[in-house]
């Protein structure tokens, strides 16, 4: 059995990778010459001679091809999330998927392609119904539109190739850099209140993600489908905190953040990015998206046609995190 992964050395498909693994399966990964191996050193040490890591990227159409050719399942997980500008989003995340796809139409033996998509495609919802697979997309920003033009390409090859589409809200989880900035300022003795309104946010934990995406890939129900996984419950950011200052055993003091404070400091950032050439973590954009109330999405249809069953409700998952920070010297 065969598997190729793109996306196999970050925080969501080194997990993936591990899993395959773990079921016996041979898994070839596409990586950059910069990417960072260390969430797969220990497979690379004890199961070299089940992974193998492929040079290349999603536009080098002959690396592709040549190794798409006799695998089994294909996921598709490499994707920017930070970009300077739509035009950049898009190669990757839409062309770079065209790319891929059309090399494995020449393939004879993929069972499943997988592309993980993200809740961003669809958007937040516009009050406290979570969104549903049959919503009509209206991604907010240009991270977002990339994912659907992403998703709008394997649809458009879903005649040719058995393509299942994974929509993830926010994922956490051992290995996440993202939420650890979180964890540290409440580690710090601080929680920052976003505004003046609590928020919901549909979560999931990474292997339950894991576990959804390659129960997914084996199932035949999931042909042409679009998938949203979660943990199976809708979140406020102030519950979310609340466990996570009693995972890390602190209670900090709570400051209120208005956003006009992060309008102006994503403006500044966003300038200085120019000079720096590097792409700000906060810009107008991400501060647009924190001011959503309704992050929420409901995982019911993969419950029903997968038997999708996620394991880590969320003081599990937070718990298990914060003590994997710990244990790793991340604080």
């Amino acid at each position: 059995m065969k598997a190729y992964v793109t996306g196999g050395t970050g925080f969501i498909g080194s997990y993936l990778v591990e899993r395959l693994v773990d079921q016996g399966y041979h898994v070839t990964c596409l990586i950059r010459k910069t990417s960072n191996l260390r969430w797969l050193d220990h497979l690379l040490a004890t199961k070299s001679t089940q992974v193998e890591l492929v040079i290349g990227d999603l536009h080098d159409s002959n690396v592709l091809v040549e190794h798409v050719r006799d695998v089994d399942l294909v996921f598709h997980l490499a994707g920017l999330t930070k970009a300077p500008d739509a035009a950049t989003y898009n190669r990757v995340n839409a062309e770079g998927t065209k790319h891929l796809i059309k090399a494995c139409l020449g393939a004879q033996t993929i069972d499943r392609f997988v592309y993980c998509s993200s809740l961003a495609a669809v958007g937040p919802s516009h009050d406290a119904t979570p969104n549903t697979e049959d919503v009509a997309p209206q991604p907010l920003t240009d991270y977002g539109s990339s994912k659907l033009k992403g998703e709008m390409v394997v649809r458009e090859y879903a005649n040719r190739l058995p393509i299942t589409i994974i929509r993830p809200p926010a994922v956490y989880g051992p290995r996440d850099a993202d939420i650890f900035l979180f964890f540290q300022m409440i580690n710090r003795g601080v929680i920052p209140i976003l505004g003046d309104a609590d928020k919901l946010l549909s979560l999931v934990h990474v292997k339950d993600l894991v576990s959804g995406i390659y129960t997914a890939a084996l199932s035949e129900r999931a042909i042409g489908e679009t998938y949203f996984l979660t943990d199976g419950d809708i979140h406020t950011w102030r519950g979310i905190e609340r466990v996570i200052a009693d995972a890390l055993e602190k209670r900090p003091i709570k400051v209120k953040v208005p956003f006009f404070l992060l309008d102006f400091i994503s403006i500044f950032t966003e300038a200085a990015a120019k000079v720096t050439r590097q792409t700000p973590t906060l810009n107008r954009q991400k501060v647009q998206d924190l001011k959503q109330r309704f992050w929420i999405c409901d995982s019911t249809k993969a419950q029903k046609e997968l038997g999708y069953r996620p394991v880590y409700f969320l003081e599990k998952g937070i718990q298990e995190t914060a003590d994997w920070y710990r244990a790793n010297g991340w604080f």
